[in-house]
């Protein structure tokens, strides 16, 4: 690299950090938290791809990135998907599932009926590594491949909004997104239906359907051939999320929806090489994608070795080495802290002047790992009443503890003279308290 671009390089990064100090947090289940938007798209649920895709959007100070992948109507495997959860939670991946349908030939099939029921049973048996379960319904239903070969947008609002209903049924916390759009597709019913009359469509069906939603997904490719200035701006563009959002204006939305640019990225060609492509990288994510709007952009995609999208791929090209460079923050996802007892309790009646020790297990039934190596978040049990009385000091955890994990914390008890005592336990997060209801004992201190 020259003098000049290194020079580039240092411009960047500055300009990146002062945006991520003034911009640091976005909106999430209601609370402000800061926000890695860096992300990527990967195809398979196996650790190495979730290795590599946490080693480049949690990278140059990032933490807590976004991958987005698939899950086929034939692969609900509670196991399988679990597993996979539990790693992108260890790597500090926040998943954003897009449902899909079967393939049969060259085209997916349509949901069958009331296949949205499936979906949120299955879906809400998953602890999900963080509190928002972002859910994208399907992909580009203005293809005719991907909507049983036949375009359909009154069928897609429909489904749309049955999968949003029952989603939401099962648990408030599902994050409901729509299906991105090709923004470029010409009007060619039924192969083909122009984004802008699908919307209407959409909305002709089920009125208010957009503001049913909690984010909006877009395809901001830069066309045309995914080949496109990133300084470009309007349909089709890397800013094409910007025209969507004022199309859905046009239709009556109301809600400030944050935006997911699920799927985006240029085409490595003779004139485009990665290098180039990495450079439009850090130029669209300083400009085109910075706005605090935008909740994660994942480009399409981490890792494929053959046709059609091997010249997408980012593994083992300059473009991932220099998105990998670009600083990023450490985002804070909400997760849920829960707990339950499982074994133990304060005595019931206890000898004056006597030294007890008390062994009490709690299993992990929340979303995060009690790590003790986190000192600010670090878990430990704590007597919010009758500390002072027993001499009850609090204890952190030493260890790990996943969820579905248990561990048991020792407590020393020194008893008074005499007297009846309350005892109020539960665990924290640092200075935050569990979720879950408060443990209570009462103990009485008799003579020897």
């Amino acid at each position: 690299m020259d003098l000049s671009k290194k020079a580039q390089v240092l411009i960047v990064s500055l300009i990146f950090t002062i945006l991520f100090l003034i911009y640091p947090k976005i909106t999430q289940s209601q609370e402000p938290v800061p926000n890695n938007k860096f992300g990527i798209h990967i195809i398979s649920p196996v650790p190495k791809e979730a290795s590599d895709a946490a080693s480049l959007v949690n990278s140059s100070g990032g933490d807590w990135g976004y991958v987005t992948f698939l899950i086929e109507s034939k692969d609900r495997n509670e196991n399988k998907w679990q597993e996979f959860f539990n790693d992108l939670r260890r790597r500090h991946l926040i998943p954003i599932v897009r449902l899909a349908t079967k393939p049969v030939n060259e085209h997916w099939e349509r949901p069958y009926e009331k296949e949205y029921e499936a979906w949120a049973d299955f879906l809400d048996r998953l602890n999900w590594p963080v509190k928002n379960r972002y859910v994208v319904i399907y992909n580009e239903p203005n293809h005719a491949k991907e909507w049983g070969n036949f375009v359909d947008p009154k069928n897609y609002a429909e489904v749309l909004d049955r999968t949003i209903t029952a989603l939401k049924n099962k648990n408030r916390d599902f994050f409901v997104l729509n299906a991105g759009l090709d923004q470029a597709a010409p009007h060619q019913p039924p192969q083909y239906f122009d984004e802008e009359l699908f919307l209407q469509e959409m909305e002709k069906t089920v009125p208010g359907i957009f503001n049913k939603l909690d984010g909006w997904v877009s395809h901001s490719y830069p066309n045309p051939a995914f080949a496109g200035s990133p300084n470009a701006s309007g349909r089709g563009t890397v800013r094409g999320w910007l025209w969507e959002l004022q199309q859905l204006r046009n239709l009556g939305l109301t809600k400030n929806l944050p935006v997911f640019i699920t799927e985006t990225g240029w085409k490595r060609t003779k004139g485009l090489s990665s290098e180039l492509i990495g450079e439009y990288l850090q130029t669209a994510f300083l400009n085109a994608w910075s706005s605090n709007q935008i909740m994660a952009v994942t480009p399409f995609l981490l890792n494929y070795l053959e046709p059609p999208f091997v010249d997408f791929s980012f593994q083992d090209q300059p473009q991932y080495n220099i998105m990998a460079s670009i600083p990023k923050i450490k985002g804070q996802p909400v997760q849920e802290n829960k707990t339950e007892l499982t074994k133990g309790e304060i005595f019931s009646s206890i000898v004056s002047g006597q030294s007890y020790t008390i062994s009490l297990t709690f299993k992990n039934t929340g979303q995060s790992i009690w790590d003790p190596s986190t000192s600010s978040g670090q878990v430990k049990l704590v007597a919010i009443q009758g500390a002072k009385e027993l001499g009850l000091k609090e204890a952190a955890v030493s260890q790990n503890v996943e969820p579905n994990q248990e561990y048991a914390f020792t407590l020393n008890l020194q008893a008074p003279q005499s007297g009846t005592f309350q005892v109020v336990l539960n665990l924290f997060n640092g200075n935050k308290e569990f979720d879950t209801p408060r443990l209570k004992f009462t103990t009485e201190v008799k003579e020897p």
